[in-house]
């Protein structure tokens, strides 16, 4: 019996013989009169004893297959004749029907969708109109009592001026009775400013109008049996054209509905010792982080075992680190000296700019803005700047009250920007129980949207804003916010919109910061169960194709590896 390879080895060299000719290919003067069962192929007697011979026992006469194969042949044409041809003409009358009646019902599909298009602009532009109409008549309302107001106020303006001067002539020539009704009349006098109107007409635009139009315009269904016909022999590569898996997730992102699973439990994907204190985190959307132990000077890039791959040195104390999403460099911030500085291609700190108030923690936007958080015992605020260090929003977060913002992230989904904030509640500032934490979300100009403070949190207890500890947000691809809270060593997932989702990870030991890759990989400080410092990589969602997906979009931008 020949091999598997050489039988591969002999088919190749075979040469083609005609159906129905009798006459060997490869001995042209010789019929064929065997079958070799074993390469399936009719055979002469020289191809017996060369080629075949050593097939010699499947050898088989082709006089002794005929009655076989004439049977197998009969069967066929009975099966065929009375089953298959009839029940396939009638797939192709019936098939041919539904063909004539798709053209009509696509029209009327389409023109069913036209029609609610039209009747959705109509009713936008009603609602345009009324919104408009509005305006116009709150405009008219509202200047009018603002008019009213200035002429009262200029009117009491006279009034006073008239009155001061009087007064000043009844010092100097009044006699006894004058200066009387003088101090009287000064008495009778309101001298309160009156209040200005309270003017709160607003225009709140919907947030999302993706999907409340979809919902207006109705929903298309499809039911496209394609794996059924390519079972049955068509083609499975030729269905009808559908969103790709890109587009879909692109549409999920750009409406912030991205649907995902996530794992009963995070997965580990490596852990390893790494000292104790208050380590910076900021991963690589390659697998790596650089680290920043808080106010040191020392900047590592690791690897996701815990190898240093690169150490970069600064002259100052430096109190946070971020990522530049589009270019992927690093960027820091130093609180003493009040500066902004990026670690350009050569690896060499560069300061960009310096800050009016004393940073604490930065962030760097998609946009290529740098949201710098500050903190102090006259209160504390949130600026953007851009990369040359001009101010373009700010917000304060408290007026004259200790404390300070602990971490800053952007949402890739939304472009909003989450802080943590903590503000001395009572007692000595150097105990931190004495702080009370809380999250904020803002919109991309600094205009409050969030605060969240635990609720919603499924715990043994009420989480109250007392216990509530975060010390650390970043946002995932998804739009969620994680959250690691030290008070309840947990890592916590909100939505953007400040729902609860799930406790992550409760861990036994201290719970310390967190970062995210952007293929959502949660790199994790904490302390471990052997009771010494480490970090932990986590994967909390499931859904790894949508990982896949984001990661491939990073991989296609010009990141700059500072190895």
């Amino acid at each position: 019996m020949a091999t598997a390879s050489e039988l591969s080895s002999m088919k190749g060299q075979i040469v083609v013989r005609a159906k129905g000719h009798d006459k060997c290919p490869s001995h042209r003067d010789n019929q064929v009169v065997f079958l070799c069962q074993d390469c399936n192929i009719l055979i002469c007697p020289s191809c017996s004893i060369t080629t075949h011979k050593a097939h010699f026992d499947s050898f088989i006469e082709i006089s002794k297959t005929t009655q076989q194969n004439k049977n197998r042949i009969r069967d066929f044409i009975n099966s065929t004749e009375n089953l298959d041809i009839p029940k396939l003409k009638e797939e192709i009358k019936t098939a041919k029907e539904h063909h004539s009646t798709y053209k009509p019902k696509y029209k009327n599909i389409r023109d069913t969708i036209k029609e609610y298009r039209d009747i959705a602009r109509k009713v936008i532009d009603e609602i345009t109109e009324n919104h408009l109409a509005f305006c116009d008549e709150m405009e008219l309302v509202d200047t009018e009592l603002l008019q009213t107001h200035i002429t009262n106020l200029e009117r009491r303006l006279d009034n006073l001026v008239t009155l001061s001067l009087e007064c000043k002539e009844t010092l100097q020539r009044g006699n006894g009775v004058l200066v009387y009704d003088s101090a009287t009349e000064i008495q009778n006098t309101d001298l309160e400013i009156p209040q200005r109107p309270n003017i709160r007409t607003e225009f709140t635009p919907c947030k999302d109008r993706r999907n409340h139009l979809k919902e207006a315009m109705g929903v298309i269904q499809a039911r496209t049996d394609h794996q059924a016909a390519s079972a049955a022999g068509g083609p499975s590569n030729q269905g009808p054209l559908v969103r790709n898996k890109q587009s879909s997730e692109m549409d999920q992102l750009s409406t912030g509905t991205v649907q995902y699973k996530l794992c009963d439990r995070p997965t580990v994907v490596s852990v390893f010792s790494y000292r104790a204190g208050n380590p910076l985190i900021c991963p690589t959307p390659v697998g790596r982080a650089w680290l920043c132990d808080y106010n040191t000077s020392t900047l590592n890039l690791i690897n996701n075992k815990g190898e240093v791959l690169q150490e970069i040195q600064h002259n100052n104390n430096i109190t946070d680190i971020s990522l530049d999403p589009i270019t992927g460099c690093l960027w820091f911030c130093c609180f003493e000296e009040r500066t902004v500085n990026e670690v350009s291609t050569s690896s060499t700190p560069v300061r960009r700019f310096t800050t009016q108030y004393y940073p604490h923690k930065l962030s760097v936007t998609s946009e290529g803005r740098v949201v710098v958080g500050t903190g102090g015992r006259q209160g504390y605020k949130v600026v953007i700047y851009t990369t040359g260090g001009q101010v373009l929003h700010t917000v304060i977060v408290e007026r004259s009250e200790l404390g300070g913002v602990l971490s800053i992230t952007q949402c890739p989904v939304t472009g909003n920007i989450a802080i943590v904030s903590k503000k001395l509640i009572d007692g000595e500032y150097s105990d931190p129980n004495n702080f009370r934490r809380h999250v904020i979300v803002y919109n991309p100009t600094l205009q409050p949207l969030i605060h969240y403070r635990g609720e919603g949190i499924q715990a043994r207890e009420a989480v109250t804003p007392d216990k509530f500890g975060p010390i650390r947000v970043v946002y995932d691809s998804k739009g969620n916010i994680v959250i690691s809270d030290w008070k309840r060593k947990t890592i916590e997932l909100i939505t953007g919109d400040g729902k609860y989702i799930k406790t992550l990870h409760t861990n036994k030991g201290q719970q310390g910061e967190v970062g995210i890759q952007s293929d959502d990989v949660l790199w994790s400080h904490l302390e471990l169960d052997t009771g010494k410092w480490g970090l932990k990589l986590l994967e909390y969602y499931s859904d790894r194709g949508s990982r896949t997906w984001v990661m491939s979009q990073f991989k296609s931008m010009d990141f700059i590896e500072l190895v």
